[in-house]
């Protein structure tokens, strides 16, 4: 069942360029989507321009949230969450959504 799931990290230190292509990578290969989110911008982590130009304004000092979205998400994130171990002070899930089948919805 497909689920999106976010969680709130906070940073110890501005990723390398190193990391964000380990990011991006895994995301790329991975069968999640997965954004970024901070001060009303937002990245993709599979497009590497993106995601280099997102860590380029985004700030230490507040919390950056990590959107993943597939089957299994907290999966996901854990192989995430284990490319920054060295950079992640702190993290704790957010919001949990499942998608429902049968069931539609408009905004």
């Amino acid at each position: 069942m497909k689920e999106i799931t976010s969680y709130q990290v906070d940073l110890t230190c501005q990723l390398t360029t190193q990391e964000m292509m380990k990011l991006h990578r895994y995301v790329a290969k991975s069968k999640y989507d997965v954004y970024l989110y901070q001060n009303g911008q937002v990245a993709d982590a599979g497009n590497f321009p993106k995601l280099l130009s997102f860590f380029l304004v985004a700030s230490i000092m507040k919390p950056l949230v990590v959107i993943v979205d597939g089957e299994k998400p907290e999966e996901g994130y854990q192989h995430i969450k284990q490319l920054l171990i060295k950079n992640v002070k702190q993290a704790k899930i957010r919001n949990r959504h499942k998608v429902e089948n049968d069931i539609s919805f408009v905004i």
